[in-house]
This record gives C-alpha cells, structure tokens and sequence, in this order.
C-alpha cells in the first residue's frame, strides 16, 4: 500500500472522527503523474479492512472512484460492501487549475444513523482543507 505524503491530512481524519462523529474516514488522493487514487490518510479503519479498501477503490465501479468522474458529495449511502458502519459519504477534494474546478482527491467516511445538514458542511469544510492540503503538496 502506498501512502501519499501530504502535510495535514491525518490531522483532517482525525478532525473528522472528533468533529462529525464519523466511525472511519480514508482520504485518497490522485497520484503524481496518473489518475490513480492512493491512500493519503486515514483514521477509525485499519488492517486487513483498510486494505480492502484500498484495493477495492481501484476499480472505477467504486464510489470513492466514481466520486472522481462525477465530483459531487454524496452523503448516507448505503456500502458496496457488507460490513461495517450503515452508512457512507464521499466529498470530492476540488482546486482550482486552469481556469476550473479539478478534483484531486476524495474524503470518504463511514458512520451509523443520517448526517444532518451541520455535520454535512462540516465535512465539506474538511474536504476543503484536504483540498488546499493536496494543492500545497504539488
């Protein structure tokens, strides 16, 4: 497993955790030079079950992945697989590059029970300090 080395993002999982209440969270980000997510951080999930993760976010079927073709929150859906928390959501990370919006990378978590409208701009709030994360990395 390769972890991209971006300054703040295992600060942003861990805010999250603390702040949104979510059990787990994975930030992945594009890798350098390609269009492959890479696991840039991640908090609450660990193991054999991070790893799935990982490989599982390889196949563009994924939400993680398609969250990247089609750069739009999405929030309480139901997981692809069986196991863990109830529900997923999945935040594009957006910058600007020439002259438009980019997503370089995706805050996806995982939780029980509906987020509400508060819990949801804070996690939007994140994905906007991963994405100013990434962009200072580059």
């Amino acid at each position: 497993m390769t972890v991209r080395e971006v300054d703040g993002l295992d600060a942003i999982a861990a805010a999250a955790i603390r702040e949104v209440g979510v059990d787990s969270v994975a930030i992945f980000v594009v890798a350098s030079g390609t269009a492959d997510l890479e696991l840039g951080a991640a908090a609450g999930i660990e193991g054999p079950q991070l790893d799935r993760l990982v490989e599982a976010v390889r196949a563009p079927t994924h939400p993680i992945a398609r969250t990247m073709s089609a750069p739009i929150a999405t929030f309480d859906v139901a997981p692809m697989a069986s196991g863990g928390p109830a529900l997923r959501s999945h935040m594009p990370l957006m910058v600007d590059r020439a002259g438009g919006q980019v997503a370089v990378g995706v805050l996806a978590v995982a939780y029980d029970g509906a987020l509400d409208a508060t819990r949801r701009q804070l996690l939007m709030d994140l994905a906007a300090r991963a994405a100013g994360a990434v962009a200072a990395s580059a």
